[in-house]
């Protein structure tokens, strides 16, 4: 079947360019959708964009930041065909997307920056690489970082920086057998960066085009979506290039809270890279920009036209936390000081598993003193370990996090059973990171230690003991009136890390063990790959604890356990969030032996043996 190069009504007005005008449009009053609960207010938006506007404007240095848009092929490839005049529809596609959403929520005219040549497409620089289409692998990081230098390489050659701009890669390594209409591809798919700058790896194929959105009567067999239309692969991938820029632009996973999931659609940076465009053939309400991720974007130097240091890093301290778990979501204030002006703080709750797709999110905007409130809302998840996390985005466009939640203000806590946030849990993580520094100092009042909740009193008073095994006795030679004892009390026959060393009670910063669900009261520091190895003695009945990445690592990790070189426990991947708990039987046992192993390499592999401890 021939593909007819059909255009919709919005796709036709985007290739004839009405919607990008030119130069900055004045700012609005207010936006253009109802706002739901929980989200800032017209007169915060009024703030933040007073905030912005002080700044650019105050001693200004303006200039357009434009989009990198570089085409890879491999070297025993030639470009698929039409390859600039597809890609300039999509990504002016994509262009107008971000424009209509900014409008919507109050700031026109903001959106990313083209390079256009004077026939109207893409400047498109059209890179061979030095590797083959048999030695891409669309799971493979190091090919990706392969393809990103060999583009690097070529806009060094025209004077541009790419590393230090937002680049979109298009990779040449898709699979299409017109005559089987089927389609696959190994190119690598990801994206990071910040509003200094990112990589964003694409995929391109003979079907990528933004102009084939509406077409419901033409179908393929993709190796991963099955059969599918061809407005819906279309959905899929130019949503997908929009979602990946997102990423390069400093965005990370959310999700829509229902009462926008009803009325707008579904987020772009949750599934929205699989319901773009859904609407232009009346499958769904498509994909929306959320309006925590529109305040962000409003400071970029893609979409503000400000370059006023903008490579000054975000130093924001906050303060004065208060948390109440309420049936509309968890209410948060606090306070904050930052030598730039900040306009927006965004807020993440990521409940443990399915990565970090299904983190609600919020924001507010500060006071002139500093002070925010918000309302986080409820994540559709109970009985889960979850990390709040917190983000002050400065009006330069630099922010404390970029794309990872493990680079914000975090804070491990738990979803009880009834769907609520553990304030409980939440307050113990501030107190022990407000007064760790002076615990390991040794100048932690008594007074003030007791004032404290008891998780983290007890996590304070072991930060003050020596980070030492001197002492300390193996557990075969514990006193039979000891019934039960924590591993970081007693003296291993084997200890070894993968980073940081053997600490005890603590990370190897010196910082106390903040797992996913809060701090623990005594454990290992274990970065993979690591192994400790204890004498049992055939003396101990029991061994529980748990397993997991600290709030300050990434993974993935595997935990096991082995008694006399026998495996008793293996934990699965544990990836960011989770916590592997267990409960086993050591009766007569000699050798307890736990490791943890990297499952890509050891990285940001910051685990810990949690709470470990051994019951006669």
């Amino acid at each position: 079947m021939r593909l007819l190069p059909r255009l919709s009504a919005l796709a036709a007005t985007l290739i004839l360019g009405s919607v990008f005008a030119a130069g900055p449009e004045p700012e609005a009053p207010s936006v253009t959708v109802p706002l739901l609960p929980g989200e800032p207010d017209h007169g915060d938006l009024a703030r933040a964009r007073s905030i912005l506007h002080t700044w650019e404007n105050e001693s200004p240095e303006k200039a357009v930041r434009r989009m990198q848009v570089v085409y890879w092929t491999p070297a025993d490839r030639e470009p698929q065909p039409e390859y600039r005049a597809r890609l300039t529809r999509v990504m002016q596609h994509i262009q107008g997307f971000y424009r209509t959403q900014m409008t919507a929520w109050g700031f026109p005219g903001r959106t990313i920056q083209l390079d256009l040549a004077e026939d109207g497409q893409l400047r498109l620089p059209v890179v061979k690489g030095t590797l083959k289409s048999a030695e891409c692998s669309e799971q493979d990081g190091s090919d990706g970082q392969a393809i990103r230098r060999d583009c690097l390489r070529a806009l060094r050659e025209t004077g541009v920086d790419g590393a230090k701009e937002t680049m979109v890669i298009f990779c040449n390594l898709a699979e299409w057998d017109p005559d089987k209409r089927t389609m696959s591809h190994h190119s690598p798919y990801y994206a990071s960066g910040d509003s200094g700058g990112g990589t964003a790896w694409q995929v391109d194929s003979p079907l990528l085009d933004a102009a084939l959105l509406d077409v419901k009567d033409q179908r393929l067999n993709d190796r991963q979506y099955g059969l599918i239309s061809l407005g819906r692969y279309n959905s899929i991938f130019v949503g997908g290039v929009c979602h990946e820029l997102g990423h390069a632009l400093g965005l990370p996973h959310c999700r829509e809270c229902e009462a926008a999931r009803n009325t707008r659609g579904t987020a772009l940076m949750g599934s929205g890279n699989r319901t773009y465009g859904d609407e232009l053939r009346g499958e769904g309400k498509g994909s929306f920009l959320t309006l925590p991720h529109a305040l962000k974007l409003a400071a970029h130097p893609q979409f503000s036209g400000s370059v006023k240091q903008m490579r000054t890093p975000a130093q924001v301290t906050f303060s004065q936390w208060k948390f109440d778990s309420t049936a509309a979501g968890l209410k948060v204030s606090g306070k904050l000081v930052s030598g730039l002006p900040v306009h927006a703080v965004l807020a993440y709750g990521d409940p443990e598993g399915g990565g970090d797709y299904d983190a609600s999110i919020a924001a507010a905007v500060p006071q002139a003193d500093g002070a925010f409130s918000l309302l986080l809302p409820l994540t559709e998840t109970k009985s889960k370990p979850a990390v709040l996390s917190f983000v002050g985005i400065c009006a330069n466009g630099a922010a404390t996090a970029s794309v990872w939640s493990s680079q914000a203000f975090s804070l491990g806590c738990r979803i009880d059973d009834s769907g609520l946030y553990d304030t409980a849990l939440i307050t113990a993580v501030l107190e022990v990171k407000e007064h760790a520094a002076a615990a390991r100092a040794g100048t932690l009042k008594p007074e003030v230690l007791s004032t404290l909740s008891p998780a983290a009193r007890e996590a304070l008073r072991r930060l003050a003991l020596p980070d030492t095994a001197d002492g300390k006795l193996p557990p075969a030679a514990a006193p039979d009136t000891v019934n039960s004892l924590a591993l970081s009390d007693a003296l291993a026959a084997k200890a070894a890390t993968g980073y940081g060393g053997v600490h005890y009670d603590r990370t190897d910063a010196g910082e106390p063990l903040l797992g996913p669900a809060g701090p623990a009261s005594h454990g290992l520091w274990a970065h993979a790959k690591s192994e400790f190895s204890y004498d049992l003695g055939g003396r101990w009945k029991s061994f529980t604890g748990s397993c997991a990445l600290l709030q300050s690592g990434s993974g993935p990790v595997l935990a096991t356990v082995a008694l006399d070189g026998k495996t008793v426990w293996e934990s699965s991947v544990i990836r960011p969030g989770m916590v592997k708990p267990f409960k086993l039987d050591v009766t007569g046992a000699k050798t307890l032996t736990l490791s943890i192993d990297g499952q890509r390499g050891i990285g940001s592999a910051h685990s810990a043996w949690l709470e470990p401890l051994l019951q006669r």
